[in-house]
């Protein structure tokens, strides 16, 4: 069965038992590659998922742009800046007056159609660039480079002096509409989802240190936001063997760096976008990473691509517990 038979066998059963989440970071709303924010919305048409947390929103007219090319039946929010970042849109209703939002993201209840559910739906991009905003401050390139000795190198950039992934995700566990919407979750199931930028402390273990440059380590978004709020990854749930399953989600492109050396350096792959959830009232049934359903050229060939992203995107199916 292909990947595209696989998903709309799954989301037509039991269609008002179960609702699909995704997120799709989109390289900049899809400007490096050709009929980009076109291709972006094609792809999400063909998931049809039920809810999108999006991110790389270049502006908002090219955030309506690209409704327009989804269609009336999808709604979306967005920060009120000139450079959103974060959105979510639904096929399904936003409830009025329930947006909220922080430095990296923003927030929202939906109700689904075809139920009485409403979710919390926060959609995150956590920290890229380091303090001087001149190179991302990704922790796997420390990881991998061999003059790193201790832990506490490669912690200093989710630090980043205080505006690092940690601080961010401090900041959303402090934010009152999320502090709510933790103590609402027998009520209204809460997903947390986006691209952290950060590995999960899940998947760097004794057992993978020798896909991790040797390391074992626990990057603190993940831990953090776990260990805080009790909340769930979806895809780890359902796919606890990491090296059997890796779900790596960065990157489909960047498969030799492009930061000079003539594509000769092995660009460190790692899962990096996630769908997390809690409440007793949903659970997984399947997770995948999606990249289309052609051939991604990597860089620097990938202008042509039907993909339009450099990550995959992440796809989580949900069933609704009735009898709960």
């Amino acid at each position: 069965m292909t990947l595209f038979a696989y998903v709309h066998e799954c989301n037509s059963a039991d269609e008002d038992k179960t609702f699909t989440v995704m997120t799709f970071n989109t390289w900049i709303t899809g400007s490096l590659v050709k009929n980009g924010l076109y291709k972006i919305s094609s792809h999400i048409k063909s998931v049809d998922p039920d809810i999108v947390a999006l991110q790389e929103i270049s502006n908002q007219d090219v955030m309506m742009k690209l409704m327009v090319y989804l269609g009336d039946k999808w709604q979306m929010i967005m920060p009120n800046k000139s450079y959103p970042d974060t959105a979510i849109i639904t096929r399904h209703s936003i409830i009025p007056n329930t947006q909220a939002q922080f430095s990296r993201g923003i927030g929202v209840n939906v109700k689904l159609n075809h139920s009485d559910l409403i979710i919390n739906v926060w959609c995150l991009h956590l920290d890229y660039n380091n303090f001087f905003n001149v190179f991302w401050s990704y922790g796997p390139y420390a990881a991998n480079n061999k003059l790193v000795t201790s832990d506490g190198q490669i912690l200093a950039g989710e630090m980043n002096f205080g505006e690092g992934r940690f601080a961010n995700i401090r900041e959303l566990l402090v934010n009152r509409h999320f502090q709510k919407a933790l103590i609402s979750v027998d009520t209204i199931p809460l997903i947390v989802c986006g691209d952290f930028n950060s590995p999960s402390h899940l998947d760097w273990t004794v057992e993978t240190r020798n896909i991790h440059g040797g390391w074992v380590f626990e990057w603190p978004a993940t831990k953090m936001l776990q260990s805080e709020t009790m909340l769930l990854d979806s895809f780890r749930e359902l796919h606890p063997d990491v090296n059997r399953h890796p779900g790596i989600t960065w990157s489909t492109v960047e498969k030799m760096t492009s930061a000079g050396w003539e594509w000769m350096v092995p660009e460190p792959q790692d899962r990096i976008d996630f769908i997390f959830y809690k409440s007793s009232l949903i659970r997984p049934l399947w997770s995948i990473t999606y990249n289309g359903y052609s051939y991604v050229h990597p860089k620097p060939y990938h202008y042509n691509n039907d993909y339009p992203s450099d990550h995959y995107a992440v796809i989580t199916n949900f069933a609704i517990n009735f009898e709960t």
